[in-house]
């Protein structure tokens, strides 16, 4: 099984997941099911491509979920006193 597409779907969600704003962050799901509806439309469904579908899945949801625990966030900004 090929473990570049995996970890090409993990690094996706996990700059996705780090770097986008609001519901942007879930788009890196939209690779790997664009991509399987174009595998299934020439090969076929069988066991083996529902499984590497929903690894697809699951990796890409991992990586958006760490992307969105390392991502700080918006700090927050204390008043600071005018020059004087």
């Amino acid at each position: 099984m090929a473990i570049v597409a995996y970890a090409l779907f993990f690094l996706a969600g996990l700059g996705f997941g780090y770097a986008a704003a609001g519901r942007m962050k879930w788009l890196p799901l939209a690779f790997p099911l664009v991509l399987a509806l174009v595998a299934a439309l020439r090969e076929g469904v069988d066991g083996t491509f529902l499984l590497r579908l929903v690894v697809a899945l699951v990796v890409t949801v991992a990586g958006v979920v760490l992307g969105a625990v390392l991502d700080p966030g918006e700090e927050r900004r204390v008043a600071e006193p005018g020059w004087r």
